[in-house]
């Protein structure tokens, strides 16, 4: 798994400092520092991290940390947090509520940085090796939401949720930042934009960004016609998106493979996930290995 922390703090300087003094500390490591309101909100949705070190006390903030920590085991299943405050005592009550979620790596104090930062080196260090032994609560993690998109009524929701799953799934195969709901210049509405920023060769020849398009249909299959405006809306970033998936709860139909391959001279390639992909996605401890055979099973010399 990709090695992403973020540092929440309302306070810039601290967690600038925080953040410039673990990446010295741990290069191998990508720390991301963020410190106003809507920028935390904005990276809880749609940055990729597995771990977040938190300030309780927000002073001016319409949240503090324990509702930040909250958000995150909302819609980041298999993230964790270290709290960070000088004022434990006074959150007590309500971080007794997040310690049994067992998503609480640890409690610290805030320290001078000579001496607090070996201590965080040592935890962070601790929790990834970890998650290295054994990464079936990923996976867990993963299969509960997918079972939770398909099975959801609502039909608004419904795709929603299957949106959600779809960037987690992308975020643990270790691309670090997938936007939902964007439209592009020529206004067409794209359900997931990912930037292709993972150091693969393979991977980054298929552009800046991948586009998803997500169909919760269990019952309703993709057909032709599905391929055919999708493929129009890769056709329109001009050549910064080469490689298009299409990601569906249910089935594709036969004659939607047989267009795929009479358009298979494009320089673009776009990727089926059904039911079987997406499944074999969410068991495989290398997730990134197992995307790259999807792509090359699939795509590579069409």
């Amino acid at each position: 798994m990709r090695k992403n922390v973020l540092i929440i703090d309302d306070v810039k300087d601290q967690a600038e400092g925080l953040s410039k003094g673990l990446s010295k500390l741990m290069p191998n490591y990508t720390f991301e520092n963020y410190h106003s309101e809507q920028d935390i909100l904005d990276a809880i949705e749609n940055r990729f991290f597995s771990l977040a070190i938190i300030d309780i006390r927000m002073d001016g903030f319409a949240f503090d940390g324990i509702d930040l920590a909250k958000k995150i085991f909302e819609v980041n299943p298999f993230s964790h947090v270290i709290i960070v405050s000088a004022f434990k005592d006074e959150y007590f009550p309500r971080l007794k509520d997040l310690l049994m979620t067992g998503k609480v790596v640890d409690i610290q104090d805030k320290e001078g940085f000579d001496t607090w930062l070996p201590k965080l080196n040592k935890t962070i260090e601790s929790y990834y090796e970890n998650i290295e032994k054994d990464p079936s609560e990923i996976n867990n993690a993963l299969l509960q939401f997918y079972s939770e998109a398909k099975n959801e009524i609502d039909t608004y929701r419904k795709g929603e949720k299957f949106e959600h799953f779809m960037s987690l799934m992308f975020q643990s195969i270790g691309f670090n930042q997938v936007l939902k709901r964007v439209k592009d210049q020529s206004l067409n509405e794209v359900d997931l934009i990912i930037r292709n920023d993972i150091e693969d060769s393979f991977i980054s020849k298929f552009g800046k960004y991948i586009l998803v398009e997500c169909k919760n249909m269990p019952i309703t299959k993709v057909n032709k016609n599905d391929f055919i405006v999708f493929q129009n809306k890769l056709k329109n970033t001009n050549g910064l998106a080469e490689l298009g998936i299409i990601a569906t709860t249910g089935f594709i139909t036969r004659n939607t493979y047989i267009e795929a391959i009479r358009e298979s001279g494009e320089s673009r390639k776009i990727l089926f996930l059904s039911n079987p992909e997406i499944e074999k996605l969410i068991k495989a401890d290398n997730k990134l290995s197992t995307f790259k055979n999807l792509i090359d099973n699939q795509v590579k010399d069409n």
